[in-house]
């Protein structure tokens, strides 16, 4: 019976993991064919100032660094779905306990509790500052 009920928990898992790959590479594919070439079609058909053509610049390169962040999330999705096959997605890799399945479902592809990734985040102030 505990067999049963961890499958159908790792096939949930799995699924869900899916399908946030899915909804990434769409969100990626239409932000880098659909949305670049209609921006790169309409900015030849127009002179642009200098100034202008910087904005298009840093626009462009906010872009790429979306996808850049996109590409990050995929790989971290691919590393999840080892995990899921090993049986040790969900475990925090820090402190060894449980991730909540909250927490997974937000952040499905997390490696740690949120007390271990806040720790490996940092404090929020500089050193030597007491709470």
């Amino acid at each position: 019976m505990v067999t049963k009920m961890k499958n159908e928990r790792q096939a949930q898992f799995r699924e869900m993991l899916l399908e946030k790959k899915r909804a990434m590479w769409n969100e990626l594919r239409n932000e880098l064919f659909q949305k670049t070439g209609e921006e790169l079609h309409s900015q030849f058909e127009l002179a642009l100032d200098p100034a202008e053509q910087g904005l298009i610049d840093l626009l462009e390169d906010t872009g790429l660094d979306v996808a850049d962040i996109r590409r990050q999330e995929l790989t971290a999705i691919d590393e999840a779905m080892g995990r899921l096959e090993r049986g040790t997605y969900g475990i925090c890799e820090e402190c060894g306990r449980e991730i909540p399945e909250e927490r997974l479902r937000v952040t499905p592809f997390a490696r740690y509790c949120v007390k271990d990734q806040e720790k490996r985040e940092g404090p929020s102030y500089p050193p030597g500052v007491t709470l």
